[in-house]
């Protein structure tokens, strides 16, 4: 478990801050879906007479029926799209993993002379478990591994075998600098705004509706506050998935761990 008092106050602050979005937006939106239906069922019986007509309430209906598929596709598909980013960000740090220890391995026939990119590719994956999240491309860490680079471009060898081990080396270092840098930029996705938006607008319409002409009773009630709170429990996950490192809902930096273990041996 990471300690948060070792970490920089501003990355704990941005960490927090992106978990303290996603609860502030799921509260209001089941503010606002809740009250919409409440709402609607409050003032139905202070309306005229020709604004509860039967009329009226089927037009409203109708209008309500163009949103019911577009709001459950549009929610399924940001859900699969977020469900898939956590997976591609898990598998990419696995991989990313595996590719420091089998850089650490091609290593370790080299000798003595290997014993200093080894000892910088230890510093950097220690360093790597302390960012918050790991997945931050924090300055200490990318020059933590620039210095594996600089150190591997330096070893000079005479032996055809180790001068192939040595190019082999490289290769891994090089595949394990793209694989970084692939999860980091996939780890740091979000919704745009605008497409929260209109799907909280359509949902509010639906739920105003139904709550048009809608029994008064506890059953109701209690049927229009769950669903309220389903779909914005729904919305927190999307925006959690989204952000893999940040939050309650984390990648493990176990695979990161067993490879820090894996090079001290």
């Amino acid at each position: 478990m990471r300690c948060a008092p070792c970490y920089p106050a501003h990355l704990i602050l941005s960490q927090v801050s992106q978990a303290v979005v996603a609860v502030v937006v799921a509260i209001l939106i089941f503010m606002l879906l809740g009250g919409a239906a409440l709402g609607t069922m409050a003032i139905h019986g202070r309306l005229e007479d020709h604004h509860r007509s039967d009329e009226t309430n089927t037009s409203v209906r109708l209008v309500a029926t163009l949103f019911v598929t577009m709001p459950s596709l549009l929610l399924g598909l940001m859900m699969n799209n977020s469900a898939n980013t956590y997976v591609a960000v898990d598998r990419n740090l696995h991989v990313f993993a595996t590719d420091l220890i089998l850089l650490d391995r091609s290593l370790r026939p080299l000798g003595p002379s290997a014993d200093e990119p080894r000892r910088r590719l230890l510093a950097y994956v220690e360093q790597v478990l302390k960012d918050v999240p790991i997945s931050r491309a924090n300055e200490v860490s990318e020059h933590l591994l620039d210095e594996v680079g600089t150190s591997l471009r330096e070893l000079r060898f005479g032996d055809e075998q180790k001068v192939a081990l040595w190019n082999d080396a490289r290769s891994l270092y090089r595949q394990a600098v793209q694989q970084r840098w692939t999860f980091v930029e996939q780890s740091d996705g979000s919704f745009p705004s605008p497409l929260i938006c209109i799907l909280v607008g359509w949902l509010t319409l639906m739920f105003a509706t139904l709550g048009f002409r809608a029994p008064r009773n506890a059953v109701v009630i209690s049927t229009y506050v769950a669903a309220a709170a389903l779909v914005a429990a729904a919305i927190y996950l999307i925006l959690e998935m989204s952000t893999p490192f940040s939050g309650p809902i984390q990648i493990s930096d176990r695979p990161l761990v067993r490879a820090a273990e894996e090079i001290r041996r």
